[in-house]
């Protein structure tokens, strides 16, 4: 619902450099002496050695230090850092020259280089002050603010390393305990630049600019050349919308000092602030001359590619950033928001995690995680990272419309509109806040507020659509079509041939009835736009109401030609084909899809979806499996997979793919669910209780799973915790039938059935329908009523005369109380309707040969034609064939019957008998005797009869 917030340009403390790494630039290499010339200079050497002992191998590095120190007072830093380095080629260990090395590379960026020198330094001498205070800015501008803290102990006595624990603190928004330490240092040394500087940044961010350029000019009184005070000139400036002011600051300090590229990155981000990409690009191309490989080039043209929505070359720059340097946490944050717009939300969520984890209660990071725990569907996770927000900055606009949108999702209507009102309030000018209130005024049935909004929203924004689609959507939502017309002609005067608009105008006229109106305009949106798919998705189903299946094939098949590789439009046709029942054509356009288009996701997903519902479980195992080895991230891809090999009967391969998914989304009740459905699939009933309370733990409100578990806990044996799992779901949603229900379930289980009824009916008054008459009637039947039983559904029946399913169940419950005249009356009716019903009509070839009736053996044969693997319908087949004295044929039926559905006594039964008429004593002996042991076996007496006679 929003876009995200401009990308914050610097750090989050006000002038804070966060600088990276600066590729070092490497030395010309010296040529190679031949060894004729070595020869030739020895006499020289030895002569030249002489005359250098003593003192002078210490006064040529005194000399090279004082002019590296001269060329980096002169701002000649690659002069500077040859100096230093040849030192260090003949004194490895001269801790002083470490030191001036680790300044310069903190001057000029290279962070990761500074912080290894003053490692070094610090390795050779431990002493010096200069050098924690040196580490401790080199981790400052990684932003690993923490480290500072840990690593750079507390020295009262030293104003730098005040300084810079004061630096990290505030970086960590503890501005309290920064303004103390700044205070600190300043006693220490009244004119210390770094702690003026800070105690600026503290006044900005109280809203004090005054106070911010009084101690910027008396920190520029003391240091007039001060990189740092330069440069924080600018910033202050710029945080002051004084554009032109504070580019014209950075071009002095450029003039100062030409080579420091920073100057033009910050330049870079004024123009990308101002809206000037170009500009940027002209300014971060002049700083990638003199730092071509240095990090904070590469983050910058990063930030300039996402802003142009150019995702795919930023995400390649902040990889190769982060290579360079894992910790350089801009980038991280920048990574964040780049694959929140590619819509990778897992590693979105990771790397906004690891930032926050260096930064806690970082605002703009806190917005990305919110807004990917809403795109997860995570409400309840979002609220939690913007109330906090709230606390802070109680008019953030972002963070009040994130409230709001999680409170609606979590269908707090009344809480959602408080949060919205609040943000249109703030921002009367921005559309989607009053569209946003406008919806959730609507879902409090607070009609004439939410149209009013939603008008106020389509005034401001007569450019984009969707207030104006929320309005009309509205509209229609409350039927009233002249208005809800009214608006969509306006939108259309306002944006002309927009396909959109006139494809929504359609839908209006559609809704009033007005079928050749919202033919045209449908095929008026198609004009404007010949591949726009919802205009071509209505006149399809427009067609198909009119029974031209061809004309809507040919529709589809016109607007590929003008776009031949559209895989949505495959997709349609594949689904036009699927609902005509041509799964092998619709196959052909999915596998087309995904041929073409080998890259994408989404037609691969669709055609993994229609091979599991063919079904053709290899080729949806082949290709799920095929999708995450290339997506290994991707959580549709590992769900397919997940799916396919639950279907495949690969139990612990899918609880494995499932388990997964739950590390990649540990928010997702929905998952749990499906972890705890498998774990029942492997009868580890203790392993889906527990992920069943996890689900619970997630989404307390979550019907699906509170269902399951009172299911569970009845089947325990739990039956007072089922009870009050059922209960606390009827108490949650008063008038939803599926409580009630449960609770009737979990009283049948223990043969309650007169006390069932009584749910059983609360549900079925909230929902009269088929699946909720039935327990009604079986629980009649089971308290003895069964008179009544039928006679409700006879009542029903008579009501609803198509409905198959009551109609089975009433001939399911006429054979068991083996009134086969009335069951053949009600299964003769429902073949009649469905021919090819396999289990309706082996009930009847039953009931047929329980009577006696010729037609039994040609009705079984159907059913069996239908179902040859079904062990119900084997068992019918060979039974009526073993009573008609066809044992040849019948034993191998039941046999097979018998193999598919070994637990099954009545099949046994069965078996035994055509055995005993086949005259196999022995056999039939050996199937009966295994019946004794069923004690709940109806015909145990007869089965004792006939093991006596044999």
């Amino acid at each position: 619902m929003y876009e995200p917030l401009a990308f914050p340009l610097r750090p989050p403390v006000p002038g804070l450099s966060l600088r990276p790494l600066l590729a070092r630039a490497p030395l010309k290499p010296l040529s190679r002496p031949s060894l004729r010339q070595l020869l030739l200079a020895l006499p020289a050497l030895i002569l030249l050695l002489g005359l250098m002992a003593g003192c002078h191998r210490l006064q040529s590095s005194e000399r090279l230090i004082a002019e590296a120190r001269h060329y980096q007072a002169q701002g000649q830093s690659k002069a500077a850092l040859i100096q230093l380095q040849n030192v260090l080629q003949r004194e490895p260990a001269n801790a002083l020259a470490r030191g001036l090395l680790g300044q310069l590379h903190l001057e000029t960026g290279d962070a990761l280089s500074a912080e290894k020198e003053f490692r070094r330094a610090l390795g050779i001498n431990a002493q010096p002050a200069e050098y924690r205070a040196g580490l401790g800015q080199a981790l400052l501008m990684q932003g690993q603010f923490e480290r500072v803290l840990d690593e750079v102990k507390p020295d009262p006595a030293q104003p730098a390393i005040v300084s810079v624990r004061a630096d990290a603190l505030l970086a960590l928004q503890q501005t309290a305990e920064a303004a103390q330490l700044y205070a600190q240092a300043l006693q220490l040394r009244p004119d210390f630049s770094p702690a003026l500087l800070g105690q600026a940044r503290i006044a900005m961010l109280r809203q004090q600019p005054e106070q911010a350029m009084k101690l910027l000019a008396q920190a520029l009184a003391a240091h007039p050349a001060d990189i740092d005070s330069l440069r924080m000139k600018g910033d202050i400036l710029r945080g002051q919308g004084q554009f032109p002011q504070a580019l014209r600051s950075y071009q002095e300090l450029l003039r100062l000092r030409p080579e420091f590229f920073l100057a033009h990155i910050d330049i870079a981000n004024i123009q990308l602030q101002t809206g000037k990409i170009a500009d940027a690009r002209l300014a971060l191309d002049k700083a990638r001359k003199l730092a071509p490989a240095n990090i904070m080039v590469v983050y910058t043209s990063a930030l300039i590619d996402f802003r142009e929505r150019k995702l795919k070359t930023a995400l390649e720059q902040l990889q190769q950033v982060l290579r360079a340097a894992p910790e350089h946490m801009p980038s991280t944050l920048l990574l964040a928001a780049v694959q929140l717009s590619l819509g990778a939300l897992p590693q979105a969520e990771q790397a906004a995690l690891k930032f926050l984890d260096a930064n806690p209660g970082h605002i703009y990071a806190s917005k990305l995680l919110a807004r990917i725990a809403l795109k997860n569907d995570s409400p309840e996770q979002a609220l939690k990272l913007a109330i906090p927000i709230l606390e802070k900055l109680p008019d953030d606009i972002e963070a009040l419309s994130m409230a709001g949108e999680a409170q609606m999702r979590l269908r707090q209507f009344a809480k959602a509109a408080g949060y919205f009102e609040r943000a249109s309030k703030l921002a009367p000018q921005i559309p989607m806040l009053h569209a946003a209130l406008g919806m959730s005024q609507m879902a409090l049935g607070e009609n004439g507020r939410a149209i009013a909004e939603l008008e106020r929203a389509t005034t401001l924004d007569t450019q984009s659509n969707r207030a104006g689609v929320l309005l009309v959507l509205s509209q229609l939502r409350i039927k009233d079509y002249a208005k809800a017309l009214s608006a969509v002609n306006q939108m259309e005067r306002q944006q002309g041939g927009n396909p959109l608009v006139l494809n929504l105008k359609g839908g209006v006229l559609l809704a009033n009835k007005d079928l050749p109106g919202a033919r045209a305009a449908f095929e008026k949106s198609l004009a404007a736009d010949p591949v726009y798919l919802p205009a071509l998705d209505n006149l399809a189903q427009m067609d198909l109401l009119d029974k031209k299946p061809d004309a809507a094939r040919l529709r589809y098949t016109a607007a590929l030609g003008k776009d031949k590789q559209n895989p949505a439009i495959m997709a349609a046709l594949a689904k036009l084909a699927a609902g005509q029942g041509q799964p092998a054509e619709a196959q052909v356009w999915l596998e087309r899809a995904v041929r073409e288009h080998p890259e994408q996701l989404a037609p691969a997903l669709l055609l993994g979806d229609f091979y599991l519902r063919l079904p053709n479980l290899p080729k949806a195992l082949q290709l799920a499996q095929s999708l995450q080895a290339s997506n290994p991230a991707n959580t549709d891809a590992l769900s397919l997979l997940a799916e396919a090999q639950a279907r495949s009967g690969q139990a612990e391969a899918a609880l494995e793919s499932v388990s997964k998914l739950a590390v990649l989304q540990p928010d997702s009740a929905e998952i749990q669910l499906r972890i705890a459905q498998l774990k029942l699939q492997q009868r580890d009933q203790a392993g889906a209780l527990d992920s069943l309370r996890k689900a619970l733990a997630l989404q307390a409100d979550y019907p699906q799973a509170q269902q399951v578990l009172a299911t569970l806990l009845a089947a325990k044996g739990a039956y007072p915790q089922a009870l009050a799992s059922a209960r606390q779901l009827q108490q949650r949603h008063p008038q939803q039938a599926l409580g009630y229900k449960l609770e009737g379930d979990i009283l049948m289980a223990q043969r309650l059935g007169g006390a069932a009824r009584a749910p059983y009916e609360k549900a079925y008054a909230l929902q009269p329908s088929p699946a909720l008459l039935i327990p009604v009637l079986a629980a009649m039947e089971v308290s003895g009523q069964q008179s009544q039983a039928f006679a409700r559904a006879q009542s029903w029946l008579s009501s609803h005369p198509a409905d198959r399913v009551v109609r089975l169940y009433l001939a399911s419950a006429y054979l068991g109380a083996q009134d086969y005249a009335a069951a053949i009356t009600q299964l003769e009716r429902v073949v009649n309707e469905e021919p090819n019903n396999a289990g309706a009509l082996n009930d009847l070839a039953w009931a047929y040969q329980q009577r006696q009736d010729r037609r039994a053996l040609a009705t079984a044969q159907r059913a069996h034609k239908l179902a040859a693997a079904n062990p119900a319908v084997l068992d019918t087949l060979g039974w009526i064939l073993a009573e008609q004295g066809d044992t040849a044929r019948a034993l191998p039926l039941l046999r097979q019957a018998s193999a598919l559905a070994p637990q099954s006594p009545d099949i046994r039964y069965h078996m035994g008998l055509g055995l005993i008429k086949a005259g196999d004593k022995a056999g039939a002996r050996a199937q009966l005797e295994q019946l004794l042991a069923v004690k709940e076996f109806s015909k145990r007496d007869e089965v004792k009869s006939l093991l006596t006679r044999l």
